[in-house]
């Protein structure tokens, strides 16, 4: 099975996934002001419901996401990892989202799909008749997004689905270094970087500026 988090939205979800999709433990909490608080309990939740034994990967949602939320699951997967001796494998968490939706409405054209980045913004990517990312992940304004864009909570559930799918089409994490606008708007750097990669390694997708400014101005 998989053991995946995804904390890339308001939403800390955790699941742990046997190989043909089962899904045999998921908790989730849905707050964006507080992961740190909740992904001890669910996690404790989910292990106490499986054999860690049959655990053969940890994957987590990568983003884009919020500064906090993002590294609060991304942390947890490296501990876990780290403790249990098992690989950590990263997702662009759009990449969930959007294999999720296709799966469910079996649609076979070109889909967008979003979610939120406040300021009146959405992470946006575009993925086309075979489910590849063709486009993103970006930040766009939401008043530029059509009305068919896809919006929604990735959850560990679709990551970790993903994550097998992949595995099971023999990739391997991209590897090296991907550039991240820590300090500035998105210039489209990461996206660009990524093309259409799968399989990430466990590092934060960030895109943009943060929230938090330091005193005077500058970036924190």
């Amino acid at each position: 099975m998989i053991l995946a988090l995804d904390t890339s939205t308001s939403l800390t979800s955790i699941a742990a996934v046997d190989d043909d999709g089962t899904v045999l433990a998921e908790r989730a909490h849905d707050d964006a002001r507080r992961h740190a608080e909740v992904i001890g309990v669910l996690l404790a939740e989910v292990i106490a419901d499986i054999d860690r034994s049959q655990v053969r990967a940890v994957a987590c949602g990568v983003g884009p996401g919020a500064y906090t939320g993002l590294r609060v699951g991304i942390a947890a997967a490296h501990a876990i990892g780290a403790a249990w001796r098992r690989p950590v494998l990263g997702l662009c968490s759009l990449d969930a989202l959007a294999a999720e939706v296709r799966a469910a409405d079996g649609c076979g054209t070109r889909l967008e799909v979003a979610t939120d980045a406040r300021r009146s913004e959405a992470y946006w990517g575009a993925y086309d008749a075979d489910g590849e990312r063709i486009a993103g992940p970006r930040v766009r304004p939401v008043s530029e997004l059509d009305a068919t864009v896809v919006r929604g909570l990735p959850s560990a559930v679709w990551v970790a689905r993903r994550v097998q799918s992949l595995l099971a089409q023999g990739e391997t994490p991209r590897a090296g270094d991907v550039p991240l606008d820590l300090h500035g708007e998105d210039t489209g750097a990461t996206a660009q970087a990524l093309g259409g990669a799968g399989l990430l390694l466990p590092r934060p997708l960030y895109l943009r500026r943060p929230d938090a400014m330091a005193p005077g101005g500058g970036a924190a």
